[in-house]
């Protein structure tokens, strides 16, 4: 049962998942990098890229030059948690 659950896993959940177990701290790839390892598109990498940096902390993903690089700063990216004490830091009193 738990090789069905793993062969039901999403093309976002299958980035992350790449993201959590092969891809070093603080060396950056470029995007075309990611799609070679994962298989798949380069505009859907793009989009779900795009998505994480929203959406995760740990996790960054820009143009450097002519190129699109991604990196992670922690061993795990980790999804951004909306009730956090320093949200408290950027409201006006």
């Amino acid at each position: 049962m738990s090789d069905k659950n793993q062969a039901l896993k999403t093309g976002f959940e299958k980035i992350i998942e790449f993201f959590n177990n092969d891809l070093e701290i603080n060396r950056p790839i470029a995007i075309a990098e990611v799609v070679e390892k994962t298989g798949f598109s380069w505009s859907f990498v793009k989009k779900t890229l795009t998505k994480l940096k929203e959406e995760y902390d740990g996790f960054f993903f820009e143009k450097s030059g002519s190129t699109w690089i991604t990196w992670k700063t922690r061993v795990h990216i980790i999804k951004k948690l909306d009730e956090t004490c320093s949200r408290y830091l950027d409201q006006d009193d």
